[in-house]
């Protein structure tokens, strides 16, 4: 299938209304003449970005000189309850066409890896992350797959997988694990995926693994997921098929895991240095003792660094106060002048004292030398990136 076909758009109208905008992200190979379409941040943060383009741009990949799609990966599904029509049971209408007359879905575990989608290029496999081909997920992915033999699969179907590996841990611990979990394999053509035996028949060929699936109901699911004392897992992935076309699916997490993503989602240095800054600690002691343990290692170690930083202006600032002060109490000894805030600003803007100057003059102001300290120590966080940047896996 063409990627136009598929879009069910004009290449003029996709550049200008969905890439120029920010909508989907454009990735070309460093090497071969293959593109990757993926939802950008546009789309992800925005209000009522998803359609039917933005939610089948998610690591789709084609060739850049013959449109040819060789790799489809899922498209965007959602949680249960979203707020959109298609995620709330309550507005599904039986029809012939419903995928829901089947009143019971496949439930597989919702694994926490991420996503890794095989194509293949002169004869040789490789593994693209959602968004990236050289992404260092993509890398590591690609390296455990050609680690051993080819993988065999029909032809005309993508293998979709999950990443599972320590070096790329979100918030479940899956210890030692390292593998390429197989989660499906997508007709490229329609996007009708092969049911769950030939899925099995195939994985147990490669030697690889499947999800648990679990003999529930959706509505079992969701009942499970409110459990708030099930940790280190994510929840559940409901699948109904539907002949010739791709399945539906929805996503059904459990409130711990919610909790933690989205911690981590929005935890940034940036966030660890308001907390301080403003004096506002309750989410900070959430951060550090209510996360996983090596969420608490990324948040600890900016805590020292920025409280590092901010003793060490305070402490220049003390001692070259007390310095100038000595030195401005001897003149006073000799001349019997009180000295005047011009021969204070003499002294404290002496090249070796002079970054610190705003906070000598707001401790003797009487000011909030705090918040100019907190300010001095901003420069640290510059450039720096969420830990986990869920957008560029």
């Amino acid at each position: 299938m063409k990627i136009w076909t598929y879009l069910l758009i004009t290449p003029e109208r996709f550049q200008t209304e969905y890439v120029d905008t920010g909508l989907v992200d454009v990735s070309d190979h460093d090497e071969f003449p293959l593109r990757m379409l993926s939802y950008g941040r546009e789309c992800v943060h925005g209000e009522g970005k998803w359609d039917a383009v933005t939610t089948r741009c998610r690591g789709v990949i084609y060739r850049t000189d013959t449109e040819e799609i060789i790799a489809r990966p899922f498209e965007k599904f959602f949680n249960l309850w979203a707020g959109m029509p298609e995620t709330d049971p309550s507005t599904w209408e039986p029809s012939k066409d419903s995928w829901w007359q089947t009143p019971t879905p496949e439930v597989w575990e919702k694994m926490d890896g991420f996503l890794a989608t095989l194509y293949e290029w002169e004869g040789k496999q490789y593994i693209a992350s959602k968004g990236s081909f050289d992404s260092p997920h993509a890398k590591w992915a690609t390296a455990w797959l050609q680690k051993g033999p080819p993988l065999k699969f029909p032809a005309g179907y993508t293998p979709v997988f999950e990443g599972i590996s320590p070096n790329f841990r979100i918030i479940v611990d899956y210890e030692k694990r390292e593998e390429l979990v197989l989660l499906a394999l997508v007709n490229n053509e329609t996007g009708e995926e092969l049911n769950r035996e030939s899925l099995n028949l195939w994985a147990n060929k490669n030697d690889l693994s499947l999800p648990v699936e679990f003999d529930y109901t959706w509505q079992q699911a969701a009942e499970k997921s409110n459990d708030e004392e099930r940790k280190n897992f994510e929840g559940y992935v409901l699948v109904w098929r539907r002949p010739g076309t791709t399945p539906f699916r929805l996503k059904v997490k459990y409130a711990d895991y919610l909790r933690l993503h989205r911690m981590i989602a929005h935890v940034s240095p940036k966030a660890i240095y308001n907390c301080l800054a403003e004096g506002t600690r309750d989410d900070l002691q959430e951060w550090l003792n209510e996360s996983t343990p090596w969420f608490n290692k990324y948040v600890a170690k900016w805590v020292r660094a920025l409280e590092y930083r901010y003793n060490e202006i305070e402490h220049k600032a003390d001692a070259a106060f007390s310095v100038y002060q000595g030195v401005l109490n001897k003149q006073y000894e000799q001349t019997k002048i009180l000295p005047m805030r011009k021969d204070w600003a003499m002294l404290i803007n002496r090249p070796e004292s002079k970054d610190v100057a705003g906070v000598i003059f707001a401790k003797m102001d009487g000011k909030d030398h705090k918040r100019v300290i907190w300010k001095l120590c901003k420069p640290l966080i510059k450039n720096s990136h969420l830990m986990v940047d869920l957008n560029r896996i």
